[in-house]
């Protein structure tokens, strides 16, 4: 049992923490970034169950601060335990109420407030706990969908799997939930397990839409919490396994990012319906015409 995480961090401007993020994605196994209200810079942070290349990160780093004309920051890369990690996370999860979802960790053993729908995500090593304004966001969204009825679910990153798990819920409908990361594939279906849902949510590791199994058939409800540029980079997939009159609900973007996410899915036949802004962090709610 591996009982240690790698963790690759660095302080940027709060403006440019996407770019760093996704600047380092490709070395580590998950990345997350924080924007606080008031502080000028955010903390870049990715984790890994391997050391990562630490000469590739430095380059990178280096190569996207000159290209970007900032300081070049400053990369550390160090050992952290997976117990301490996981307890840290669960004592910084208190309840969260979103919409008609409430979202707790694994200790909250309290009644589930009356109309609400309890989604258990426990701390772990997948990132998705529903505190970060991008997930807010996708749960708000579904949350105003709740009169509409879906037959096909996916979920296309889905991290935790809480996205996944809130559809199965709600609707009580197939969900395939799909990650680039097998961490993270594995801590959904045992999360869907945990919230009484594995009959209905799948779980597949795979790039994109590769999967056989996902690009098998189309669905009328596509979720993606990810990043602005694989987001503008999988339009066009999207736009193809859509079914017509299906509705799409994308974040993991600063609101800055969204008009060519906007534009990236408006190529490919979209209809963007409405929008959800925490803060600094959009969802975007698309509709494919009939």
């Amino acid at each position: 049992m591996v009982n240690s995480l790698y963790q690759v961090s660095l302080e940027v401007p709060r403006d440019v923490g996407n770019v760093f993020a996704e600047c380092i994605e490709a070395f580590v196994d998950s990345v997350s970034w924080t924007v606080q209200e008031g502080l000028p810079k955010v903390a870049v942070l990715g984790f890994s169950g391997e050391l990562p290349n630490e000469d590739a990160i430095h380059l990178v780093v280096r190569r996207t601060a000159e290209a970007i004309g900032l300081v070049i920051p400053k990369v550390k890369i160090s050992q952290i335990p997976i117990r301490n990690w996981v307890l840290d996370n669960i004592k910084q999860f208190p309840p969260i109420a979103v919409g008609r979802f409430f979202i707790h960790s694994a200790v909250y053993n309290d009644p589930i407030p009356y109309s609400k729908i309890g989604l258990r995500v426990p701390a772990g090593a997948a990132f998705g706990s529903g505190d970060h304004g991008s997930t807010k966001g996708c749960l708000l969204a579904l949350d105003k969908m709740s009169h509409l009825s879906f037959r096909s679910v996916l979920d296309m990153g889905c991290g935790s799997g809480i996205l996944a798990i809130a559809v199965a819920k709600r609707w009580h409908i197939p969900v395939i939930a799909t990650d680039i990361d097998p961490i993270s594939t594995k801590v959904t279906q045992e999360n869907a397990g945990i919230n009484g849902v594995a009959r209905y949510v799948r779980s597949l590791c795979g790039v994109g839409y590769n999967h056989p199994v996902v690009a098998a058939r189309r669905y009328d409800l596509i979720i993606s919490n990810i990043l602005a540029r694989p987001l503008c980079r999988l339009a066009k997939d999207l736009g193809h396994y859509l079914q017509p009159g299906g509705w799409a609900v994308l974040s993991g973007l600063l609101l800055r990012d969204a008009n060519r996410v906007i534009t990236a899915h408006a190529a490919q036949g979209l209809h963007f319906h409405s929008r959800v802004v925490l803060g600094e962090w959009g969802t975007l709610v698309f509709r494919k015409p009939i």
